[in-house]
């Protein structure tokens, strides 16, 4: 069973929260091992949601701020969900199989977003069903050859069985699988099983801006840079805050903006910690953030513009560095 497996594989002192497995070896190890080799996470952090029904493509296109008919195509689109007001409450994923749409996000945003869903869907005939499969992060995916790796690089998702890959980000998928399929997916042999906030390194690594419970109904599209990721469509019909989303964008500029970068610190932070400059005026937040050795943290933040080419620190003793914001492509 797939329980007994996780449990075999854990360290001697892992480190748990209250989604269950955050480290299972040193900082720095962890980093090194879902860079460099074949590793799985257990996602205990996100949610899959299986969207399906009578006229979902449309009801979901007036609802999020990318254009999901264009998945046809690009198999893998960024989206979010705003609030009437324009503040995001999801960040997630979305692709397609069969009739079928699936939104990959955190679980922390999960409950908010069900309920707007449900809400706004009235009395069209369509459900929203998070599944109860378990969510595997699977890094150096090319390593595991009972994955069908060079189908699936080219589809970005596919199913197997009762098993749904897809792949976010280059040689790094996620599985939705069961302890039955977990063996015919997954070879074990020279397997590292890591933490689920390893797997947020390839999150910030790649500037996608999961929105956990701190933030829900905190940033606009623009502020997360959905609009230079590709994650908001300018074209499309109306969803819920796109008037505030769309003046933005034709008429001034955000004065925020999202950036990855280092924090050097010998304490103990999370996203709780505001970053300010030096005259101690505060210039963004910490969105994501992961330790990669005893002194060092990688995050994803939201930083005013104005302030990011300046010095920041979180602390007086904790210098922000190596910041680096979304680039247009």
């Amino acid at each position: 069973m797939i329980n007994d497996f996780l449990t075999k594989f854990l360290s001697k002192n892992p480190i748990m929260d209250d989604y269950g497995l955050k480290y299972n070896h040193t900082f720095s190890e962890e980093i090194l091992k879902i860079k460099d080799n074949y590793s799985v996470s257990q996602l205990s952090n996100k949610v899959l949601i299986r969207c399906s029904g009578e006229g979902l493509e449309d009801f979901l296109n007036s609802q999020f701020t990318n254009d999901i008919k264009k998945l046809n195509k690009e198999k893998i689109l960024l989206c979010g969900y705003c609030n009437p007001k324009g503040r995001l409450i999801s960040v997630f994923y979305i692709f397609q199989l069969d009739k079928d749409y699936y939104l990959y996000t955190t679980l922390d945003s999960k409950d908010l977003l069900l309920k707007k869903l449900n809400m706004y869907k009235m009395a069209l005939k369509i459900e929203f069903m998070p599944l109860n499969n378990i969510l595997i992060g699977i890094s150096n995916i090319n390593l595991n050859q009972k994955i069908p790796f060079d189908y699936l690089k080219e589809n970005k998702v596919i199913k197997l069985e009762n098993s749904i890959i897809f792949m976010p980000y280059d040689n790094y998928a996620i599985i939705s699988t069961n302890p039955e399929e977990f063996d015919k997916n997954l070879y074990i042999d020279n397997l590292s099983l890591l933490g689920y906030k390893s797997s947020d390194f390839f999150d910030i690594d790649h500037h996608t801006p999961f929105i956990t419970s701190s933030f829900i109904e905190t940033y606009t599209p623009q502020m997360l840079s959905l609009d230079i990721l590709d994650g908001v469509s300018f074209e499309k019909g109306c969803y819920p805050g796109q008037e505030i989303v769309a003046r933005t964008h034709y008429l001034g500029e955000a004065k925020k903006s999202l950036f990855k970068f280092y924090i050097n610190s010998n304490a103990d932070l999370d996203t709780s910690k505001k970053i300010h400059n030096e005259e101690r005026k505060v210039a963004g937040d910490i969105l994501n953030i992961i330790k990669i050795d005893e002194s060092n943290y990688f995050c994803l933040g939201v930083l005013r513009k104005e302030f990011s080419s300046k010095k920041l620190y979180v602390d007086p003793d904790s210098l922000v560095e190596n910041v680096k914001g979304v680039l247009r492509t």
